[in-house]
Protein backbone atom coordinates (compact mmCIF):
# COMPACT_ATOMS: atom_id res chain seq x y z
CA UNK A 1 0.00 0.00 0.00
CA UNK A 2 2.94 2.30 0.66
CA UNK A 3 4.10 2.06 -2.99
CA UNK A 4 0.65 2.83 -4.39
CA UNK A 5 0.28 6.15 -2.56
CA UNK A 6 3.28 7.98 -4.21
CA UNK A 7 2.23 6.71 -7.64
CA UNK A 8 -1.36 7.82 -7.07
CA UNK A 9 -0.18 11.22 -5.78
CA UNK A 10 2.14 11.76 -8.76
CA UNK A 11 -0.61 10.78 -11.20
CA UNK A 12 -3.08 13.20 -9.61
CA UNK A 13 -0.54 16.03 -9.67
CA UNK A 14 0.22 15.43 -13.36
CA UNK A 15 -3.46 15.27 -14.27
CA UNK A 16 -4.16 18.45 -12.30
CA UNK A 17 -1.30 20.28 -13.99
CA UNK A 18 -2.51 19.25 -17.44
CA UNK A 19 -6.08 20.28 -16.69
CA UNK A 20 -4.97 23.61 -15.24
CA UNK A 21 -2.83 24.31 -18.30
CA UNK A 22 -5.67 23.51 -20.70
CA UNK A 23 -8.14 25.65 -18.81
CA UNK A 24 -5.98 28.78 -18.80
CA UNK A 25 -5.28 28.68 -22.57
CA UNK A 26 -8.95 28.89 -23.44
CA UNK A 27 -9.49 31.79 -21.09
CA UNK A 28 -6.53 33.68 -22.56
CA UNK A 29 -7.77 33.17 -26.12
CA UNK A 30 -11.17 34.56 -25.24
CA UNK A 31 -9.55 37.49 -23.47
CA UNK A 32 -7.31 38.23 -26.48
CA UNK A 33 -10.29 38.10 -28.82
CA UNK A 34 -12.12 40.64 -26.70
CA UNK A 35 -9.09 42.93 -26.66
CA UNK A 36 -8.70 42.64 -30.45
CA UNK A 37 -12.34 43.50 -31.00
CA UNK A 38 -12.19 46.55 -28.76
CA UNK A 39 -8.91 47.71 -30.32
CA UNK A 40 -10.24 47.49 -33.86
CA UNK A 41 -13.43 49.27 -32.84
CA UNK A 42 -11.36 52.08 -31.35
CA UNK A 43 -9.35 52.40 -34.55
CA UNK A 44 -12.50 52.65 -36.61
CA UNK A 45 -13.80 55.36 -34.32
CA UNK A 46 -10.57 57.35 -34.62
CA UNK A 47 -10.61 57.27 -38.41
CA UNK A 48 -14.20 58.50 -38.49
CA UNK A 49 -13.35 61.24 -36.00
CA UNK A 50 -10.39 62.46 -38.05
CA UNK A 51 -12.44 62.63 -41.25
CA UNK A 52 -15.40 64.31 -39.61
CA UNK A 53 -13.15 66.79 -37.81
CA UNK A 54 -12.21 68.30 -41.15
CA UNK A 55 -8.58 67.36 -40.86
CA UNK A 56 -6.21 67.21 -43.78
CA UNK A 57 -7.61 65.07 -46.55
CA UNK A 58 -11.25 65.48 -45.50
CA UNK A 59 -13.47 65.74 -48.54
CA UNK A 60 -10.55 64.75 -50.76
CA UNK A 61 -11.73 63.60 -54.16
CA UNK A 62 -8.52 62.01 -55.39
CA UNK A 63 -8.44 60.40 -58.77
CA UNK A 64 -6.45 57.34 -59.72
CA UNK A 65 -3.59 59.60 -60.80
CA UNK A 66 -3.30 61.01 -57.29
CA UNK A 67 -3.17 57.52 -55.85
CA UNK A 68 -0.40 56.48 -58.22
CA UNK A 69 1.60 59.56 -57.29
CA UNK A 70 1.31 58.66 -53.60
CA UNK A 71 2.46 55.11 -54.33
CA UNK A 72 5.41 56.47 -56.32
CA UNK A 73 6.49 58.58 -53.36
CA UNK A 74 6.21 55.60 -51.03
CA UNK A 75 8.02 53.43 -53.55
CA UNK A 76 10.85 55.96 -53.83
CA UNK A 77 11.16 56.11 -50.04
CA UNK A 78 11.03 52.31 -49.85
CA UNK A 79 13.84 51.97 -52.37
CA UNK A 80 15.90 54.46 -50.34
CA UNK A 81 15.29 52.37 -47.22
CA UNK A 82 16.40 49.17 -48.96
CA UNK A 83 19.50 50.93 -50.31
CA UNK A 84 20.32 52.27 -46.84
CA UNK A 85 20.03 48.77 -45.37
CA UNK A 86 22.23 47.38 -48.16
CA UNK A 87 24.87 50.05 -47.49
CA UNK A 88 24.80 49.25 -43.79
CA UNK A 89 25.29 45.55 -44.58
CA UNK A 90 28.21 46.40 -46.88
CA UNK A 91 29.81 48.46 -44.12
CA UNK A 92 29.35 45.63 -41.63
CA UNK A 93 30.93 43.15 -44.03
CA UNK A 94 33.92 45.46 -44.48
CA UNK A 95 34.42 46.21 -40.78
CA UNK A 96 33.10 43.14 -38.94
CA UNK A 97 32.63 40.27 -41.38
CA UNK A 98 32.66 37.79 -38.49
CA UNK A 99 29.72 39.46 -36.69
CA UNK A 100 27.21 36.92 -37.98
CA UNK A 101 24.47 38.11 -35.64
CA UNK A 102 24.62 41.62 -37.07
CA UNK A 103 24.74 40.26 -40.63
CA UNK A 104 21.68 38.08 -39.93
CA UNK A 105 19.85 41.06 -38.43
CA UNK A 106 20.63 43.29 -41.41
CA UNK A 107 19.49 40.55 -43.79
CA UNK A 108 16.16 40.47 -41.98
CA UNK A 109 15.91 44.28 -42.23
CA UNK A 110 16.58 44.18 -45.97
CA UNK A 111 13.98 41.44 -46.39
CA UNK A 112 11.43 43.39 -44.37
CA UNK A 113 11.98 46.70 -46.17
CA UNK A 114 11.84 44.97 -49.57
CA UNK A 115 8.56 43.26 -48.63
CA UNK A 116 6.96 46.69 -48.14
CA UNK A 117 7.55 47.72 -51.78
CA UNK A 118 7.83 44.36 -53.51
CA UNK A 119 4.21 44.11 -54.67
CA UNK A 120 4.20 47.61 -56.15
CA UNK A 121 7.35 46.92 -58.14
CA UNK A 122 6.15 43.50 -59.25
CA UNK A 123 2.82 44.91 -60.50
CA UNK A 124 4.13 48.09 -62.13
CA UNK A 125 7.65 47.09 -63.26
CA UNK A 126 7.68 43.28 -63.71
CA UNK A 127 10.92 43.16 -65.74
CA UNK A 128 12.81 45.32 -63.25
CA UNK A 129 11.34 43.29 -60.40
CA UNK A 130 12.69 40.06 -61.88
CA UNK A 131 16.11 41.60 -62.53
CA UNK A 132 16.45 42.99 -58.99
CA UNK A 133 15.33 39.79 -57.31
CA UNK A 134 17.86 37.68 -59.21
CA UNK A 135 20.55 39.06 -56.90
CA UNK A 136 18.49 40.32 -53.95
CA UNK A 137 17.01 37.02 -52.81
CA UNK A 138 20.29 35.08 -52.95
CA UNK A 139 21.81 37.94 -50.91
CA UNK A 140 19.04 37.76 -48.30
CA UNK A 141 19.30 33.96 -48.16
CA UNK A 142 23.08 34.10 -47.70
CA UNK A 143 22.78 36.76 -44.98
CA UNK A 144 20.46 34.52 -42.95
CA UNK A 145 22.91 31.60 -42.82
CA UNK A 146 24.70 30.72 -39.58
CA UNK A 147 28.05 31.57 -41.18
CA UNK A 148 27.44 33.66 -44.31
CA UNK A 149 30.09 33.82 -47.04
CA UNK A 150 31.21 37.47 -47.03
CA UNK A 151 32.89 37.29 -50.47
CA UNK A 152 29.71 35.95 -52.05
CA UNK A 153 27.64 38.55 -50.20
CA UNK A 154 29.86 41.43 -51.35
CA UNK A 155 29.41 40.34 -54.97
CA UNK A 156 25.62 40.08 -54.56
CA UNK A 157 25.53 43.39 -52.66
CA UNK A 158 27.31 45.28 -55.42
CA UNK A 159 25.07 43.75 -58.06
CA UNK A 160 21.85 44.45 -56.13
CA UNK A 161 22.81 48.03 -55.26
CA UNK A 162 23.65 48.73 -58.91
CA UNK A 163 20.29 47.33 -60.05
CA UNK A 164 18.34 49.29 -57.42
CA UNK A 165 20.14 52.54 -58.25
CA UNK A 166 19.46 52.04 -61.97
CA UNK A 167 15.81 51.31 -61.20
CA UNK A 168 15.57 54.41 -59.03
CA UNK A 169 17.00 56.54 -61.86
CA UNK A 170 14.57 54.98 -64.30
CA UNK A 171 11.65 55.87 -62.01
CA UNK A 172 12.86 59.47 -61.74
CA UNK A 173 12.62 59.98 -65.49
Amino acid sequence: MEKKFPILLATCLMAGTLLAGCGSNGAEENSNQSEDNSASTGMEDNSVTEDSAGGEGAGDTSTDNGTKENKAVNLDEGIDTVLTNLEELKSTLENASDDYGKINELGMSIDSSWDEIETQIEENYPDDYKTIEESLYPLIDESKKDEPDSAKMNELLDETMKKLNEFKEKMAT
